[in-house]
């Protein structure tokens, strides 16, 4: 279904000019993931506003709004109007993607030293950090090429690192010697990242699922409850 849905948006005008649109502000979107995380892991920093891109990409969201609806007040297509839904639901999960990524770039101003994460948890969120970047890449993918294979992998890559960040969540509430400033920053990073990772997962999922279960797990699951 997807497929046909997503013939709609590259054939309309004010449609196609919303997810080319649509495609920039998640490429923005996973460029504030990148900057903010590497701040907190590698020191590096910034080579771009991170609140004036935020700004950007909720400035984006707007647009596309007003476009889709434009639309919808001239079409009488019954088809446009799913289309509509899942873009419109899909760009404010990026536009969260942002906001959380915001909030781990600001993590480096409560830290007390120079270093955000220690030695002793630096490969946990390490391998946490790479897997988001490729449920980035096979959401980004899976929409271009409406593959639901690479959406669901992507979605099954968040339902691991779900489970993994609340582990960490009870590891850190019985680590002993870890400073009460450090626990809160590892557990606030790990939230984070779990957030970001989440609405990738609800993106992807609109290529996976019909739009009413999207952010769930598919049909194929025999789990109904979404984790997060």
């Amino acid at each position: 279904m997807f497929k046909e849905i997503f013939s709609v948006l590259r054939k309309e005008d004010l449609l196609k000019q919303a997810l080319d649109q649509a495609y920039e502000m998640f490429s923005k979107s996973e460029m504030m993931f990148k900057v903010a995380i590497d701040m907190i892991m590698q020191h590096k920093k910034p080579d771009i506003d991170i609140y004036e891109r935020d700004k950007e990409i909720n400035k984006m969201e707007w647009e596309i709004r007003k476009k889709v609806l434009e639309h919808l007040i001239v079409s009488d297509k019954k088809q446009d109007a799913a289309a509509v839904l899942i873009l419109t639901s899909a760009v404010i999960d990026m536009e969260r993607i942002g906001d959380y990524s915001k909030n781990i770039f600001e993590i480096a101003d409560i830290c007390p030293g120079d270093n955000v994460v220690d030695e002793a948890h630096t490969e946990f969120f390490s391998d946490i950090e790479a897997q988001i970047f490729e449920i980035f890449r096979l959401t980004r993918e899976s929409y271009m090429e409406s593959d639901a294979e690479k959406a669901q992998s992507a979605m099954a890559m968040h339902w691991s690192i779900s489970e993994r960040c609340d582990e960490m969540f009870e590891k850190l509430a019985l680590e002993k010697g870890l400073k009460a400033e450090y626990a809160v920053i590892y557990t606030l990073l790990a939230r984070y990242l779990k957030r970001v990772s989440s609405h990738l997962k609800n993106i992807a999922s609109s290529v996976a699922n019909p739009f009413p279960r999207m952010g769930f797990r598919t049909d194929k699951d025999d789990r109904n409850s979404d984790v997060g």
